[in-house]
């Protein structure tokens, strides 16, 4: 199978790292000789003297699962230094550890959910959203068939385990809970591991169900025929992870020619990846299972990793609305989150969202 898509958009240099691979992306780094739009074509970037601008980024949790696709394609791909950029990700523990990161000037962006970022701003934290990369949350119910858990009412009276209590992940199963019409006192929440491991409880029944990755849930359900991996709703909660930097960078041209620069790779990487779906992603999981830099479990198996792409391209990443490309800012769906959450007692309401975010930074074709 040849790559049909973009193929002119693929520098040589990326084409090298492919070329010990399979056939499928041997046939991709002939397509990719012909020569296609350098850095300044593609809305310029930092580094124009050749050198490349150092640059560090941090991830809420460690980068190996596909939930972070965009970063590590970026990096792997090629995308970050046909930018200028020379990026190093860094993982720090949960999204107000991320938040700080940024604040604090250890990185000038991240991405967290609007879970976490709306009550910071709400607190008056000096940061701004300067673009939308997800829609729909990264998360899912893993279950068993002897009980399975379809809706929010499956959870009714039962266990549920999560990652942690009182973060990201209970603020959005209460959320659902509500939507649903599910008393939020009705569902137990216990603090478990968010691994293959803890399917064993689940099993025992000590758990109805608990609350993983999109892709780490596809990966137990392929290995034991018993699981069920659904979103049971979880998806229909507003869930949008923005990239964020402070109002003090954008004052500073340097960082914005950064920012603007990292941005247009993110969406440059996030492109590839829908587009190879035509090649049923072959091409990217060939390149991330070639990394060296990165180790994606859910990769190991062929149909769990395309499944996993296949959701969070055509689900998570895109616009619901398709009015919007990839990174652009959805007003109206922010907008939406914020008096989700103000319903829900996430937070106290009465602020404009509309003046915490920037189109100004968007890449544009």
């Amino acid at each position: 199978m040849v790559i049909t898509s973009r193929p002119a958009d693929l520098p040589r240099r990326r084409a090298r790292r492919l070329a010990a691979g399979t056939a499928t992306v041997a046939a991709l780094s002939l397509a990719a000789c012909s020569s296609g739009p350098g850095p300044e074509e593609a809305g310029g970037s930092p580094g124009a003297d050749g050198e490349l601008t150092e640059m560090t980024v941090v991830t809420f949790l460690p980068p190996d699962s596909i939930t972070f696709t965009p970063e590590i394609f970026a990096d792997v791909g090629g995308y970050f230094e046909d930018h200028g950029l020379n990026v190093e990700i860094e993982a720090v523990q949960g999204s107000a550890a991320a938040v700080q990161s940024v604040i604090g000037g250890a990185a000038p962006v991240t991405r967290v959910s609007t879970l976490d970022l709306f009550p910071a701003l709400e607190e008056g934290q000096p940061l701004i959203s300067v673009g939308t990369m997800a829609y729909h949350s990264p998360i899912w119910i893993l279950s068993a068939d002897t009980n399975p858990v379809e809706s929010m009412a499956d959870l009714e009276g039962e266990v549920v385990g999560l990652g942690s209590i009182g973060g990201t992940s209970e603020q959005l199963l209460d959320l659902t809970l509500d939507a649903q019409g599910v008393p939020r006192d009705e569902v137990t929440r216990q603090a478990v591991p968010v691994t293959g491991a803890t399917f064993e409880l689940v099993r025992r029944g000590e758990l109805a169900g608990y609350l993983v990755s999109i892709d780490t849930a596809m990966q137990i359900e392929a290995q034991n025929p018993d699981a069920v991996a659904t979103p049971a709703g979880l998806e229909e909660t507003p869930d949008l992870h923005t990239w964020i930097t402070t109002t003090n960078n954008l004052e500073d041209e340097e960082r914005v020619e950064q920012i603007q620069a990292f941005l247009a790779a993110i969406r440059d990487a996030m492109q590839f990846v829908v587009d190879d779906g035509e090649n049923d992603y072959d091409n990217v999981v060939q390149m991330l299972r070639d990394s060296d830099e990165f180790s994606i479990p859910s990769l190991d198996e062929d149909e769990v990793a395309r499944q996993a792409l296949e959701w969070y391209s055509t689900n998570v990443w895109m616009d619901p609305s398709g009015e919007h490309d990839l990174i652009e800012n959805d007003h109206e769906a922010l907008g939406n989150a914020y008096e989700t959450y103000t319903n829900g007692g996430l937070l106290e309401g009465g602020h404009d969202p509309e003046e915490w975010i920037t189109d100004d930074h968007v890449p544009s074709d």
